[in-house]
């Protein structure tokens, strides 16, 4: 692993290497997310669409479609970014999410300027229950997936730190000495 530097510069950009593992990381991720969010909003599909057909159908892919948009847009931008310093990690991540639930927010505001007529053509326990058990899915498996990730706890340092003790004898002092 690359060291990282704590003068006033700041954190340095992982090495290209470590682009490479940290990108990885992120796509097993989105991956991991993507099926437990279709393994656990499916039946749920499917016991809608039985139950209200088309409508509830047509409702339940769009919840299912809207969680499924909103999680990769973030662990797409996770892996774009996955070398880079973290404090560009982290703008990245903040403007994606910003932008993201500003989007659903317009939906909402979309949603709620249609027309009775139109707003009666959609099941709304199907859109949000199927979007809740996506969500569900996606965390879940997201964190499964994670577990299994086998991210190294720490990185060995490539020499002593200043001011950290090389040997046993100069933590312990010397018998008949003042500590």
């Amino acid at each position: 692993m690359t060291s990282r530097s704590n003068d006033a510069s700041g954190p340095t950009p992982a090495s290209a290497a470590q682009a490479v593992v940290l990108a990885d990381r992120a796509r097993r991720l989105l991956v991991g997310g993507m099926v437990g969010a279709h393994v656990l909003a499916l039946p749920v599909l499917i016991g809608f669409a039985v139950a209200d057909g088309a409508r509830a159908l047509v409702s339940g892919l769009f919840g299912l479609a809207l969680v499924v948009f909103f999680h990769a847009v973030g662990q797409a931008t996770q892996i774009r970014f996955a070398g880079s310093d973290p404090r560009t990690l982290m703008r990245a991540s903040l403007l994606s999410y910003a932008l993201r639930t500003a989007l659903l927010g317009l939906a909402v505001v979309g949603w709620v300027n249609l027309p009775p007529e139109s707003q009666a053509r959609v099941n709304p326990m199907a859109l949000s229950m199927v979007a809740a058990a996506a969500v569900v899915g996606w965390m879940v498996a997201l964190v499964r997936t994670y577990s299994r990730l086998r991210i190294p706890v720490y990185d060995e340092p490539d020499a002593p730190a200043r001011g950290v003790y090389d040997s046993a004898s100069e933590i312990t002092p010397a018998p008949g000495s003042r500590a």
